[in-house]
């Protein structure tokens, strides 16, 4: 158990850390970009809701270090497929199970993203996050316990059937929220003519456009599965061209 305990806090620790780290690179990264690029121009943030995203991204970061700690430990134990040697199964297996993980990520999160915009989980879980109408960078977290429970939940299921490093799993984790801070940038940021590429990625007009109309945009890292289930917003496409089309400098 205190092994447990310690995991849990220095994980805790790392997590914070690494929200915070991003989170205001975030606005340093939008400090940078042309006003034409903010998605939606008619609102304004509020230093209200940038202390509550915050507060409420932090207090998020309790359960998400308990599941992540409570899989590393049941590896300790033995108890799952948690491994500790890299040569165990070779750097092949280790960088694949990053890029495994990110498209685990990517299904999971869209099931379990349109599940929580039912009546019932929404209005007990998801509805937090929907208070910030226009996310900030700060928005990345700020999610119901229970949510952040359920957006790494898979990771539990997977780490009984497949060979998981603990510091692969930190990787795709990492990996993951960087992705997601960049969605809740507010501004875009796809490079000027990289419309073709980037309209299949979740980038920050996709899931702004989710924010702002809690109805469509439900992936994590593409819009693929948006696509192929008609829930991508009718007018992503149109207003990412229209947004990316301005010079990032």
């Amino acid at each position: 158990m205190e092994t447990l305990i310690l995991i849990t806090t220095v994980y805790f620790f790392i997590f914070s850390l690494r929200y915070l780290v991003l989170s205001f690179s975030g606005f340093g990264l939008i400090s940078l970009l042309p006003s034409q690029r903010k998605i939606q121009e008619d609102r304004q943030v509020t230093r209200e809701q940038k202390i509550r995203e915050l507060k409420h991204s932090l207090i998020a970061s309790i359960p998400s270090s308990v599941i992540i700690s409570f899989v590393v430990y049941m590896g300790y134990l033995g108890l799952n497929k948690v491994y500790f040697d890299i040569s165990q199964y070779g750097v092949l297996w280790f960088f694949g199970q990053i890029l495994f993980l990110m498209l685990l990520t990517d299904i999971w999160f869209y099931f379990v993203h349109r599940a929580m915009h039912s009546k019932k989980l929404f209005r007990h879980t998801h509805k937090l996050h929907h208070l910030s109408t226009d996310p900030t960078p700060f928005a990345t977290n700020s999610v119901h316990a229970l949510e952040a429970v359920m957006d790494i939940g898979f990771i539990v299921i997977a780490s009984f059937f497949i060979p998981l490093h603990p510091i692969a799993l930190f990787v795709a984790l990492s990996i993951a929220f960087i992705w997601s801070t960049i969605g809740h940038l507010g501004y875009e940021i796809l490079p000027k003519n990289l419309y073709f590429i980037g309209k299949y990625l979740n980038l920050p007009t996709y899931h702004n456009h989710h924010h702002k109309t809690f109805k469509y945009n439900f992936g994590y890292y593409t819009t693929i599965l948006d696509r192929c289930f008609g829930t991508l917003h009718p007018d992503s496409d149109k207003t990412l061209k229209e947004k990316s089309s301005y010079q990032i400098l």
